[in-house]
């Protein structure tokens, strides 16, 4: 997988974790009233654990896809992708809180309820928790990735270096079935044993 799809999988799992660690805070600030008296919110947090699953496996699959190659990962800047890690947040936290909302009223609520507050304080709250995540994530998913790499790199070391048995070398008992087989009279106890052939 090239660097071009590593940034698209970590702007999606930007998108999803920024959203899901934003929309509950956001929408418990604007229910305690700190953004007035106004109703921006569905009074729901019903969307959140299905995005935080989404958000985790995504994480995962990021960390192991990176991780295949066995080598240590190039870091790539993420400021450049902030733009299209908060459109992408936006549209995750639209279609969670969309489908929350019509699972809990029956239809979508309309306006700027999806946000959580009013449309310019919970658009900023919103960049700043794509900051942030992005900045988390960055630093985080390489410690991850640098982590299961140098695991798998341990476990094939200790693999290679197990002994292997040679077969042919394995000392095989005189009461062992293996012998009994090849020497029947060998196993009979309280037998005679046939006499010694001399040439």
């Amino acid at each position: 997988m090239d660097r071009t799809r590593f940034r698209g999988l970590f702007c999606l799992v930007s998108a999803f974790s920024a959203a899901t660690f934003a929309d509950p805070l956001v929408e418990a600030a604007s229910n305690a009233g700190a953004f007035g008296h106004g109703s921006f919110t569905d009074h729901s947090n019903l969307d959140v654990l299905p995005a935080l699953v989404a958000s985790a496996v995504l994480a995962l699959l990021y960390v192991l896809l990176r991780a295949r190659p066995l080598v240590a990962p190039k870091s790539f800047g993420f400021v450049p992708l902030l733009p299209a890690i908060f459109g992408a947040q936006l549209a995750v936290l639209y279609g969670m809180e969309t489908l929350e909302q019509i699972i809990v009223a029956g239809h979508p609520l309309g306006g700027a309820i999806w946000l959580g507050a009013p449309s310019v304080i919970g658009l900023a709250l919103q960049g700043i928790a794509c900051i942030l995540t992005s900045c988390a994530l960055a630093r985080g998913l390489d410690a991850l990735t640098r982590a299961a790499i140098d695991i798998v790199l341990f476990v094939r070391a200790i693999c290679l270096r197990m002994p292997s048995v040679d077969r042919s070398t394995l000392h095989v008992g005189v009461d062992s079935p293996a012998t009994a087989r090849l020497h029947p009279l060998a196993s009979r106890t309280g037998k005679r044993a046939p006499p010694f052939l001399f040439t």
